[in-house]
């Protein structure tokens, strides 16, 4: 627990100063965690009929990571190509078995096209203060379901995943979620007044808060079926990139297309 602690404390700091700053110092954050994401996800795939390039995987990352910092309304066409590129390459190999190709898709948009909606939600009007919006529902859910789950935790959720998590705990981090993107929400209307009603923040605030709990479940998942108790070591006490931002990788893109419906 005490790594745990002294990660959250080292890092909190540099977390703030690349979300204050933003633009290309976010970018060549969230383009660095990607690919160790990624680096991380090709090495836990430990599988005798699968062999990713974890190379070519990271340079199409960083493509499409670029693509939604410098030019985003390209960045579907660049994982279209992405996918063609990764079933090329099984071909020419003359492989036969499509879950190479499919591993290779799903850590693609699991590490990089997810994980990149960050640089979107930092586009819009007033996003530094979005970004903060899904790390603080995120961190809440993940840290009152821990506590929630420690005292009252009978009934577990998925126990073939995680045995450790509890329908309770699950439901104090959705609770937490909830009110957490309520008080934000109250804040921001008062301090920059137009935005989102904060109902409407309190929406988001269930949503994210239930798929940043199956983020945190699907990466358990992928951990579960290859026998790894971490995808690595980045962080003392928390594991990889993809054992830290599990939950923030999911999130990400569900705040911001709720936004983006909310504010059309």
């Amino acid at each position: 627990m005490s790594k745990r602690v002294l990660t959250a404390v080292l890092g909190m700091p540099l977390l703030i100063l690349i979300v204050s700053i933003g633009g290309m110092a976010l970018f060549l954050a969230v383009a660095v965690l990607a690919s160790i994401g990624l680096w991380e996800y090709a090495g836990a795939i430990r599988d005798d009929k699968v062999s990713l390039n974890a190379w070519l995987l990271i340079v199409l990352g960083l493509c499409m990571t670029s693509s939604f910092y410098f030019f985003k309304e390209y960045t579907l066409g660049v994982l279209v190509f992405s996918v063609m590129i990764l079933a090329g390459r099984d071909v020419l190999k003359d492989n036969t078995n499509i879950s190479n190709t499919a591993y290779g898709v799903y850590g693609l948009v699991y590490a990089t096209f997810f994980l990149g909606h960050l640089i979107l939600l930092e586009g819009m009007e007033q996003g530094s203060l979005l970004i903060w919006l899904v790390f603080l529902i995120c961190f809440g859910t993940d840290t009152f379901a821990y506590f929630v789950g420690i005292r009252f935790g009978k009934n577990r959720l998925a126990p073939k995943i995680s045995p450790k998590k509890s329908v309770e705990g699950s439901i104090g981090g959705l609770v937490a979620g909830i009110v957490l993107a309520l008080v934000y929400g109250f804040y921001l209307n008062h301090a920059y007044p137009g935005g989102l009603s904060i109902i409407g923040y309190g929406f988001i605030g269930m949503v994210a808060s239930a798929v940043s709990q199956i983020g945190d479940l699907a990466a358990s998942m992928i951990k579960r079926q290859f026998g790894i108790k971490d995808f690595g070591n980045l962080f003392p006490g928390h594991g990889g990139v993809l054992d830290r931002f599990d939950s923030i990788i999911f999130a990400s893109p569900v705040v911001y297309y709720m936004i983006l419906i909310m504010t059309a």
